[in-house]
């Protein structure tokens, strides 16, 4: 009796001038930032994605607010880290001393793991992410960071000089795929450890994804053709698993929408 009701609930909220309606008032929220994480339209392009984002807040991370979000998970660790931590610390046993993080905005991942992992006395891990980002973490380094192991970086170019490649949670917000900005240094990290990676079956496209304080271009990669172009640089993929707390909804097109996010290791194999 419950399903049955569910349905008739849905097939009721899917009539023209009720749909019409839920969308409207849908976007009218969305526009004041109302719906932290979740998207609304599919694209084909940053371009259009971008074009297509409410304009009553800023676009992207390089702002003051983005720059202060996400101070939380400077203390903690989500389930979705451990399979991160694992390879990182078999990295560090293997002689691993130079990580860059793309996308690590004020070293969130560096001061959660260090909790749990024994890092290498010999340490370089530099954090390249949008300048007002980049200018949050110098500060909270220059209290939280006595060693002087973490460090920001204005560039990409540096990852040609490491040993690993760490990202999490930010492919998905670059014009280019990962394997284009990998495929353009004049040599590649030996290791790459990616998280929190939104990645469909069968689809690729751009939406908006609201992040409370600002919208976003966001990209879902084809998941088999983003592995595929890693592949072709030669690496060797050692790993792979589900980012199960995290979700995708792409309001009123759920054939887009994600039930999880994507993780994995790999490795150079010449």
């Amino acid at each position: 009796m419950r399903t049955r009701f569910h349905h008739m609930l849905d097939s009721a909220l899917a009539v023209p001038g009720i749909r019409d309606l839920r969308m409207q008032r849908f976007d009218a929220d969305f526009s004041r930032g109302n719906y932290n994480g979740t998207c609304r339209g599919v694209y084909h392009s940053y371009a259009e994605a971008a074009a297509a984002a409410p304009t009553t807040l800023l676009l992207g991370y390089d702002h003051a607010g983005p720059a202060g979000m996400y101070r939380d998970r400077i203390e903690r660790v989500s389930p979705g880290d451990y399979p991160m931590m694992l390879w990182l610390q078999k990295a560090f046993a293997a002689g691993v001393t130079r990580v860059v993080d793309l996308g690590g905005h004020v070293g969130v991942s560096y001061y959660a793991y260090q909790k749990y992992l024994d890092y290498p006395d010999g340490l370089r891990w530099q954090v390249f992410d949008v300048p007002a980002v980049a200018a949050a973490g110098c500060e909270i380094a220059l209290e939280r960071d006595p060693s002087g192991h973490l460090s920001f970086i204005d560039s990409f170019a540096p990852a040609a000089q490491a040993d690993l490649l760490f990202t999490s949670g930010c492919v998905q917000y670059l014009e280019q795929t990962l394997a284009e900005k990998l495929a353009a240094l004049p040599r590649q990290p030996e290791w790459l450890l990616v998280n929190l990676l939104p990645l469909h079956d069968s689809l690729a496209y751009w939406t908006v994804q609201s992040i409370g304080k600002a919208f976003c271009p966001c990209r879902i990669q084809h998941k088999a053709s983003f592995f595929s172009a890693l592949e072709q640089l030669g690496y060797q993929v050692l790993d792979v698993w589900t980012n199960a707390e995290k979700q995708c909804e792409i309001a009123f097109a759920p054939e887009h929408s994600l039930n999880g996010y994507v993780g994995a290791a790999l490795r150079k194999t010449g």
